[in-house]
C-alpha cells in the first residue's frame, strides 16, 4: 500500500475567513512545500490551494498531529482551533479523496471544470520543485486520468460550470435581467475571464474592467468589448456600476468600506451589489454595513449551489462508482513490486519527455516559462497515454511475467 496521507480544509467544513489564512500564493509555494516536507517521516509533498480548499498530500509515514501543527503554523493559526475544521485521510481514504477532488465531486459547484487544471497545476509545481516521487507521482497521474474519464463518460461532465457561473446566477437572482445592468469586473485573471464569458452569454453588453495591470485589463476588454477603468478611479467606477464581481489575486483587501461609502454617496440611494469571489477576500466585510450596498462572498454562493446540487443528484452516483472502481484498482496495484515498476515506468517517461522538452525549447528559442510549461504539459499527456497503456497491458496479462517484460523492455534494472 502506498504510504500517503492528506490533511486539509475546504468549503464543506471551514468558513472563508479561515480558508483565506491558508491561501498560498505561487511565490510562497516553495516555502510551504519545504516546511511540510521537513516533517518527520514525510518524503514527498503536493499542495492544492484554491479558493475553496487547502490540502497537503504527504508521501511517507506522516503523523497527523505534526501535519496539523505545521499547517496551522503556515496560516498563523492555533492547531486546536484548526483541528475543528481540518480533515485527515490516510492510505486508501486519501487516494479516494484525491480522486473525488480531481473529479469535481468535492467542489463547491458539483463537477466544476476548473479543479482539474488546479490539481494538475499543483502537481506540476511540486514536480518542478522536486517534492514528488514514487509515492505521489503515480497517485496524481492516476487522479488526473480518473478526472478525465469522469468528465468523458458520465453526465457530471456535460455541464460547464464554475464558481464564476454561479456568481452570475446569483447576480441574476438579485438584479433580474442582467442586460439592463452595468457590470464592473475587478481583476483580469482566469476567474475574471470566466465571469466575463458567462456575462456575455447572458447578453450583458455594458461591462467594465478594473485591474492594477492595464495590459491584462486591455486584453480582457478587447475580448468583451468592455471599457477599462484605471485603478486610481476605483470609487468613481464603483459609483458608475450596478453589480461588481471581484476576483483579484491580491493578498489583502482592495475595496474598503470607506470606498463603498464614497461611491454610495454618488449613487443617491441606488443599490450596489458586490460579489467577492477571491480568497483571500477582496472586499472588506464591513461593506455589509453600508446602506444600500449588498456584499456577498464565496460562502454566500451556497444557496445557489444547493439548487445546482439538487438538480444534478442523479449524476453523482455513476461518477462516484467510477471513482471507487479506480480506487480499488489503484490499491490493488500498490503492492511494493507493482509500485516499484510503476515508479520506474513513470521515471523512464519523465526522463525522455524532459530531455525532449529541453531539446525542443532550445531549438524553438522558447524563453517564456509559461510556454515551456505548456510544451511540457503536452509531452506529459502523450507520455501518460503510453504509460497507462503499458500498465493496462501488464494488468491484463498477469502481474509477475508482464512486469518483468516491462522492466526488460525499458531496461529499468540496468545499472
Amino acid at each position: 500500500m502506498l504510504e500517503v496521507a492528506c490533511i486539509g480544509i475546504d468549503h464543506h467544513r471551514t468558513p472563508v475567513d479561515l480558508r483565506e489564512r491558508l491561501s498560498v500564493s505561487p511565490a510562497r509555494l516553495p516555502e510551504v512545500l519545504r516546511t511540510l516536507r521537513a516533517l518527520p517521516g514525510v518524503e514527498e509533498v503536493v499542495v492544492i490551494s484554491t479558493c475553496n480548499r487547502f490540502e497537503a498530500y504527504l508521501g511517507g509515514a506522516a503523523v497527523e498531529d505534526d501535519a496539523l501543527r505545521a499547517m496551522a503554523g503556515l496560516g498563523g493559526l492555533c492547531a486546536e482551533d484548526l483541528a475543528n475544521h481540518a480533515h485527515w485521510h490516510r492510505g486508501q481514504a486519501a487516494i479516494r479523496h484525491l480522486f473525488r477532488v480531481a473529479s469535481g465531486l468535492e467542489s463547491l459547484v458539483l463537477g466544476e471544470d476548473q479543479i482539474v487544471a488546479q490539481v494538475r497545476g499543483a502537481y506540476e509545481s511540486a514536480r518542478t520543485l522536486e517534492t514528488t516521487g514514487s509515492r505521489l507521482n503515480p497517485l496524481f497521474q492516476s487522479a488526473l486520468m480518473v478526472a478525465r474519464e469522469v468528465r468523458a463518460t458520465t453526465a457530471l461532465g456535460q455541464h460547464k460550470m464554475s464558481v464564476s457561473s454561479v456568481a452570475v446566477d446569483l447576480a441574476k437572482q438579485i438584479h433580474g435581467d442582467l442586460r439592463q445592468a452595468r457590470l464592473l469586473i475587478l481583476g483580469a485573471g482566469e476567474m475574471a475571464e470566466l465571469s466575463v464569458h458567462y456575462l456575455l452569454e447572458q447578453g450583458v453588453d455594458r461591462i467594465s474592467i478594473l485591474n492594477r495591470s492595464s495590459e491584462r485589463a486591455m486584453a480582457l476588454a478587447n475580448y468583451a468589448n468592455a471599457t477599462v477603468w484605471p485603478w486610481s478611479e476605483l470609487v468613481p467606477a464603483l459609483a458608475a456600476h450596478d453589480i461588481v464581481v471581484s476576483s483579484t489575486a491580491a493578498p489583502h483587501l482592495v475595496v474598503m468600506a470607506a470606498d463603498v461609502r464614497a461611491a454610495m454617496a454618488q449613487r443617491h440611494g441606488t443599490p450596489l451589489v458586490l460579489i467577492d469571489l477571491a480568497v483571500p477576500r477582496d472586499i472588506d466585510p464591513e461593506v455589509a454595513g453600508v446602506e444600500d450596498a449588498y456584499r456577498y462572498d464565496i460562502d454566500d454562493l451556497e444557496a445557489v449551489v444547493a439548487a445546482n446540487r439538487k438538480l444534478r443528484r442523479d449524476e453523482i452516483a455513476p461518477a462516484e462508482a467510477l471513482v471507487d472502481r479506480h480506487v480499488t484498482t489503484f490499491v490493488a496495484e500498490a503492492r511494493p513490486s507493482r509500485v516499484e515498476t510503476m515508479a520506474g515506468v513513470a521515471a523512464w517517461f519523465d526522463e525522455i519527455t524532459g530531455a525532449e522538452v529541453d531539446r525542443l525549447a532550445g531549438r524553438m528559442g522558447l524563453t517564456d516559462e509559461a510556454k515551456v510549461r505548456e510544451l511540457r504539459h503536452g509531452m506529459d499527456r502523450l507520455a501518460n497515454k503510453f504509460r497507462h497503456r503499458l500498465m493496462a497491458w501488464a494488468r491484463e496479462r498477469g502481474h509477475a511475467d508482464a512486469e518483468r517484460a516491462l522492466r526488460e523492455i525499458l531496461e529499468l534494472d540496468k545499472s
